[in-house]
């Protein structure tokens, strides 16, 4: 199966040969305690997680627990095999695998603000910097300068990318090409072009967006899109495709169902739903879990790639009154969350602030950050964190449970020696063997990371 990689370890060994390595040690129950944090969560945090509403009590904060969560089993061992006893460890969350971000985090102009978003945020669909119009000025002339950089900030920065997308919006010379029939062919040779020069460095491409449950001309496929998809799928076998559409959490624009979805598409990896229409919508807990329900048990990932809200009167039912930042940031903080908590869903992104999302703003128009960047900020650093600390026992092993992603862990042993390294704890029970040098300055690690 295909997997996105975004700067995790590889890999290494099978899970028999693992408990060769490890022996017994690696389940062993020497927990790590969880460093106590003296912050005051941000009120909108506060709001959600002791919400009245008993969906979110009986649903989405188990589902956190549940599908975010894993032990991490951990051994230090000398080259010789030899454990480790007494070892200080300390782990810290540095990322989720969760994808949580922003269309401007890699376009930002301004540094203090991009690095704000960098904070919190660790992956981007990019608002228009991908579209075709934008970088093929002329029939058979490219210009992927502006991309290029864009990528490798991304890449430096650990930051995933979603391609926004390969099919359009078309450059105006498209329309002067003669029939539909050459238009079509040009269509697929820019994707195919896009696909050769960036896969590897891009984790997923929309190959579609705004053709099927939405019709816009300058997105439209010039061919019959199974069999558009169906190539590129063919010749690309290793890269994530997916498809894009204003799909929402109103029963009116809901994602299609999944059998529909492969059928039109053959061997799709995601569906990318905007989630912004209706523009003021407050959409429950259960709606959106309702939403995303149907593709718990699909291959097919969700992704929400273009959340916004525009100021005025909320609509939707759930809640009433007037959008105010301290109610976006309520809404803010559920989407999040609640997406988060399902197991389908691989991706949050936000989209920029504009006359059709103003109530997106993250910073003031002196540059401070709105209540919404807050809350986000509180939610992410705050409240869904790892940060545990403790000894290793008399076989060099110790575990704790933990949010998936990226970690620093941190040892030091009882000579005194300090080691740090970056290790993934993806969505599965991992079994991490550290290997400490004979001068215990450095060390290797073997990672193994069991399905669920």
């Amino acid at each position: 199966m295909r997997q996105c990689v975004c700067g995790s370890l590889k890999k290494s060994m099978v899970l028999s040969l693992l408990f060769l390595l490890f022996g017994v040690s690696i389940r062993a129950e020497n927990r790590l305690s969880e460093v106590p944090r003296d912050v005051s969560l941000h009120p909108a945090v506060s709001a959600f997680f002791h919400s009245n509403d008993r969906f979110v009590q009986d649903v989405i904060i188990p589902s956190i627990e549940r599908e975010r969560k894993h032990d991490v089993h951990i051994q230090v061992v000398s080259e010789h095999g030899v454990a480790f006893e007494r070892c200080r460890v300390f782990a810290e969350l540095q990322s989720h695998e969760f994808l949580f971000g922003h269309c401007n985090l890699a376009t930002e102009k301004s540094v203090r603000k991009r690095k704000q978003l960098n904070d919190i945020f660790h992956f981007t669909c990019p608002e228009n910097l991908t579209k075709w119009k934008n970088y093929a000025p002329r029939f058979g002339e490219y210009d992927f300068s502006k991309i290029d950089a864009m990528v490798d900030y991304c890449g430096n920065h650990g930051i995933g990318v979603e391609w926004h997308f390969l099919s359009g919006y078309h450059p105006e010379w498209l329309a002067s090409v003669g029939s539909d029939a050459e238009k079509a062919a040009i269509q697929l040779k820019n994707s195919r072009i896009v696909l050769h020069r960036y896969q590897g460095a891009v984790n997923f491409f929309q190959v579609f967006n705004e053709d099927w449950h939405t019709h816009i001309q300058r997105a439209k496929v010039y061919s019959d899109q199974t069999s558009y998809f169906s190539k590129l799928r063919q010749e690309f076998p290793d890269v994530e495709l997916g498809v894009c559409d204003c799909w929402s959490f109103n029963k009116e624009n809901r994602l299609p169902s999944v059998i529909e979805l492969t059928a039109r598409y053959p061997g799709i990896d995601f569906v990318s739903m905007h989630a912004h229409k209706p523009r003021r919508l407050w959409a429950s807990p259960k709606e959106m879990i309702d939403t995303f329900d149907q593709y718990k048990n699909s291959k097919v990932k969700t992704h929400i790639t273009e959340f916004g809200i525009i100021k005025g009167e909320i609509e939707g039912g759930y809640r009433s009154g007037q959008w105010t930042d301290a109610k976006l940031a309520e809404y803010f903080v559920q989407v999040a969350a609640t997406s988060f908590s399902h197991p389908a869903v691989r991706v949050l992104n936000l989209w920029a602030n504009y006359e059709k999302f103003t109530g997106n703003q993250l910073f003031s128009e002196g540059g401070e950050p709105t209540s919404q960047y807050e809350a986000l900020r509180s939610l992410l650093s705050d409240k869904l964190v790892t940060r545990v600390v403790g000894e290793t026992d008399h076989q060099g092993a110790c575990v704790f449970d933990g949010f998936d992603g990226q970690y620093k862990l941190s040892l030091r042993t009882e000579s005194g020696q300090n080691i740090t390294m970056d290790v993934n704890a993806g969505h599965r029970q991992t079994y991490i063997k550290i290997i400490v040098s004979e001068d215990e300055s450095t060390a290797r690690v073997v990672i193994e990371q069991e399905e669920r």
